[in-house]
């Protein structure tokens, strides 16, 4: 059974998608949490929402943040604590996409973007976090992607012709995004290592997942991905550090994606 009553969560990247779905499943299962997006509006939204999940009607602490700055990533950790004191839970899920290829102008650019969401804010956030989950035993959860693990060549391949897949999760597969996912699960593993036996650090690793990005084909929900998440924060999962959990609908094995690529 999953237990987060009263356990301090900051999920970043929860205006949408799995990030939303996260902070209100958490919300539901009675965790204070601490939202962070760049959409003031999504943000007021999740977090009425977790307000009115939430068993004991905690409400959260919003924080509109851009993790492009590293000052805002600073910020995020800090108003967190101001207000909670404590942390039990680190749910690094924010990120971003690329549009550039390898090559194209401004790929250089694009890719120094990526990688200071996608890895530097996640690094600079548990650097940051580390000293207060060691006092709670807490857990790290990172939000990676299949794209750590297969070539963005064969994404590509495996996708073109999937007229029912918005061409954003295509972009989200580009070389610099699977170059910082991996990065990301090979942080996931040092840092296993490093903050055991007082820190739990895994990653979830979704496929393509329902959001606006994607529609209209069988793959995962972003409460499916939540429920991973809550359950390797949990103690639950207390024997549980350094895994790559992938939950990806089969997308690795191609199977249920080539069916719609060849209609």
């Amino acid at each position: 059974m999953i237990d987060l009553d009263n356990k301090v969560a900051l999920i970043t990247g929860s205006s949408d998608g799995i990030g939303k779905a996260t902070a209100i499943l958490f919300s539901s299962l009675g965790a204070k949490v601490a939202i962070v997006g760049r959409d003031q509006s999504k943000l007021d939204k999740v977090a009425a929402a977790c307000e009115a999940k939430s068993p004991h009607h905690y409400k959260p602490v919003v924080i509109k943040a851009d993790f492009v700055r590293d000052e805002d990533v600073v910020r995020t950790f800090e108003e967190t604590i101001s207000v909670y004191k404590t942390l039990d839970i680190l749910v690094n899920n924010c990120g971003l996409s690329s549009k550039k290829g390898f090559g194209e102008p401004d790929a250089m650019a694009d890719y120094d973007r990526i990688q200071q969401v996608n890895v530097r804010a996640v690094v600079r956030l548990t650097e940051l976090a580390a000293a207060h989950l060691k006092e709670t035993n807490g857990a790290i959860v990172n939000v990676s992607s299949v794209a750590s693990l297969k070539s963005v060549s064969s994404n590509k391949i495996a996708l073109k012709k999937t007229k029912s897949l918005n061409s954003a999760f295509v972009f989200s597969a580009s070389w610099s995004y699977c170059m910082s996912k991996a990065s990301l699960d090979m942080f996931t593993k040092c840092m296993a290592g490093k903050l055991a036996p007082h820190v739990r650090v895994n990653s979830v690793n979704p496929g393509v997942t329902r959001t606006s990005f994607a529609r209209h084909i069988p793959v995962a929900e972003p409460l499916d991905i939540a429920n991973l998440i809550a359950w390797l924060a949990s103690d639950a999962a207390r024997n549980m550090t350094g895994s790559i959990v992938v939950s990806d609908s089969g997308f690795l094995c191609d199977d249920p994606y080539r069916a719609l690529s060849e209609k």
